[in-house]
């Protein structure tokens, strides 16, 4: 359950404001049973901004986003429309039997309450039944009643004071209504009156409909629908034939339709292959259907070219920083450099100050020279009361009236370093070395596919030692096929797969995540029951999870299934490299990973000596692993990991004719989506 107060939820002006798309309040506070996500956290949104939110896995951005879209937070303004596509969502029972582009339109809640209303609206007054016509605006007007009437107890239940007594003569009035709609029109009443009320609000549902007609129109919602990857089969064929990711595209196009002030995108571009993320990142800054955009997403790329703000939720507060994610890591990394040269400068300076100071005491109390006394005795006052910054804010001299105000223990500033979060680093072992020398997996004229189904032919390649290889590819063009048949022969239909005899091979499947969601054991005992041939202690199987940072009662007493996505990935990264693998083939292992976790499994792959096989749409990630782009702001702990020793891998495309090197790497192929 979430609970959430904030200290102005009662006196706050935005409580009353109708009109107000902004939020700002303070003093807000989220807990989820015992944990606490955000504490006396400052909530600040300005309309017509779009924000990017970062954070790490479990600290709370869906709560943030569940108690937005559910108004759980006390000071709201009260007609605020939020609009939300979560990670994960049921599928509605009223949408089962349709096409995904109706689907779509299903879920234009707006479009859908005003078109049952005109087709009733319309029905009953074609009619001679005037009694009819009655019924239908007395249970119309009466929908409309309930639902002010909801909407009243809820702002009544968070005022108290004053306000509080306004919003319970409020609440009275709205029971009032529902009462009088209830009883509807009477046999005395004139029928014409409720006929002219009827078709008042009739011509008002038209107008209101046909400024909907634009963004809800067959061919707009097709559009959205097509460069989110949806093909004409999959537009017109059943809903229920899609998979979980197709379905999620479909929340996603209804909310780039709906009218909101609101819209939070919690992770759309999980299962994105890149030309529907370069459309939608392309879209996004065009639409006018939202006043205000909160998003998050562990496509870094993505997010720096769509977001123009950052929102980071981090030691349960919120951080705001004027531009994109990745700029703010460049700051913050920049500063805490200079921060650190500073400090380092000035304990060196302090250090020499006090030497002279000592030796001065020593040489006036050897010569009893008052004059040397007084000298030692003016700079040892200086350096207790006048240590600090020697600079303002601003690069000039630092000046005591202008550049400190208010009370304080010195009179210059002192160095303030920004609290961080801890480094997430990983550590993995190096593969054992192989006794013969040789490729770890040789392809040649190979086709693979399910069944007698050829997903991929054609295909001739050969994985070297140490290699760096992205597989990249529209969704269903064998990406996963390909990396499938690397692993095993499972998915071979034809030619020759040879691999070298000593080698050991990782596979991070795709789904892999998907597999333990019905786990009920926790994370040591499944490391223990999957690593069973290696025999691994108790101690060891913790210090192998601790290396990916599942530690503690995490490891030990959560059952795996209640596990987070990311924590998940952990898991399953945790037994391949348990026994370390000459190859390891990782099929989008970013998926449900934060920012700094993937980050970090970049730096740790840049060091590590056995051969990569990535099949991602993650261009950042793909850029750090295979073409040995510097990762500057992650923060290892380790120097010897910021450059990787391999020379740049090889990107391949992989489509119907088979692989096609990109000598450009990820950047050729992105340039040429782009322009495809």
């Amino acid at each position: 359950m979430i609970r959430v107060s904030t200290q102005q939820s009662r006196f706050h002006a935005a409580t009353l404001a109708a009109n107000t798309t902004e939020i700002d309040l303070v003093g807000v506070t989220i807990s989820v049973g015992e944990q606490e996500v955000l504490v006396d956290a400052d909530l600040t949104l300005r309309e017509g901004v779009r924000y990017g939110v970062i954070g790490r896995n479990g600290a709370g951005k869906s709560t943030l986003f569940s108690a937005l879209s559910d108004r759980l937070i006390p000071g709201l303004p009260p007609a605020l429309r939020v609009h939300i596509v979560t990670q994960v969502d049921e599928v509605p029972a009223d949408i089962k039997d349709l096409t995904a582009l109706e689907s779509v339109l299903q879920g234009h809640t707006a479009l859908q309450e005003g078109t049952k209303e005109r087709d009733a609206l319309t029905t009953a007054l074609e009619s001679s039944d005037d009694d009819e016509v009655r019924r239908v605006w007395r249970q119309l007007q009466q929908e409309k009643a309930e639902h002010a009437l909801d909407e009243a107890r809820r702002i009544a239940a968070r005022r108290s004071g004053a306000r509080g007594k306004k919003a319970r003569e409020e609440e009275i009035k709205a029971e009032e209504v529902v009462a009088a709609a209830a009883a509807g029109p009477t046999i005395g009443d004139q029928t014409a009156d409720v006929r002219a009320d009827a078709l008042e609000r009739l011509e008002e549902l038209r107008l209101d409909l046909e400024m909907l007609s634009i963004d809800t129109s067959d061919a707009h919602v097709r559009g959205i629908m097509t460069g989110l990857g949806f093909s004409p089969v999959m537009i017109d064929g059943p809903y229920t034939n899609l998979s979980g990711g197709w379905r999620s595209r479909v929340r996603l196009a209804t909310a780039l339709i709906v009218q909101t002030d609101i819209l939070i995108l919690d992770e759309p571009t999980n299962f994105m292959d890149l030309s529907a993320l370069l459309w939608l990142e392309k879209t996004i800054p065009t639409l006018t259907s939202f006043s205000t955009l909160l998003i998050t997403s562990h496509d870094q790329t993505f997010l720096d070219r769509v977001a123009e703000k950052t929102i980071a939720l981090r030691h349960q507060r919120l951080d705001y920083f004027d531009g994109p994610p990745g700029m703010m890591y460049a700051v913050e990394e920049e500063a805490r450099r200079a921060n650190a040269t500073l400090k380092e400068a000035m304990a060196k300076k302090k250090d020499h100050i006090q030497n002279s100071i000592a030796e001065g005491r020593k040489a006036a109390k050897a010569t009893g020279d008052e004059n040397r006394q007084r000298m030692v005795k003016s700079r040892q006052k200086k350096l207790d009361e006048r240590w600090g910054l020697e600079q303002s804010a601003k690069g000039t001299r630092f000046k005591l009236n202008r550049d400190l105000g208010g009370h304080h223990l010195t009179r210059r500033g002192e160095i303030v370093e920004q609290e961080v979060e801890q480094a997430v680093v990983w550590r993995f072992e190096q593969p054992p070395e192989l006794r013969q020398k040789g490729a770890l997996v040789s392809l040649e004229k190979v086709s693979a596919g399910w069944g007698k189904r050829v997903v991929v032919g054609g295909v001739s390649m050969v994985v070297h030692s140490a290699a760096r290889i992205a597989l990249v590819g529209a969704n269903g063009r064998g990406k996963s096929t390909l990396a499938k048949a690397l692993a095993s022969d499972e998915t071979l239909i034809s030619g020759t797969i040879t691999r070298h005899p000593q080698a050991r091979i990782g596979y991070f499947a795709q789904h892999a995540v998907d597999s333990l969601s019905n786990l009920q054991s926790s994370a040591i005992t499944h490391f223990l029951e999957t690593c069973g041939d290696a025999s691994p202690t108790e101690a060891q199987a913790r210090s192998m999870l601790g290396r990916l940072g599942l530690q503690g009662s995490t490891a030990s007493n959560i059952p795996v299934n209640q596990l987070s996505g990311g924590q998940k990935v952990r898991l399953v990264l945790a037994c391949l490299m348990y026994r370390p693998p000459h190859l390891l083939i990782l099929d989008e292992v970013t998926t449900h990973l934060d920012v700094q976790s993937i980050r970090a499994l970049a730096a740790v792959l840049r060091g590590w000596e056995g051969a990569v096989v990535l099949v991602t749409h993650d261009r950042w990630f793909a850029r750090a692993v295979v073409d040995g782009v510097s990762v500057d702001a992650v923060q290892t702990g380790d120097p010897k990991l910021a450059v990787r020793q391999n020379a740049a891998g090889q990107t391949f495309r992989v489509g119907k004719n088979g692989l096609k090197l990109l000598e450009g790497g990820i950047a050729e192929y992105e340039a040429a989506v782009s322009r495809r």
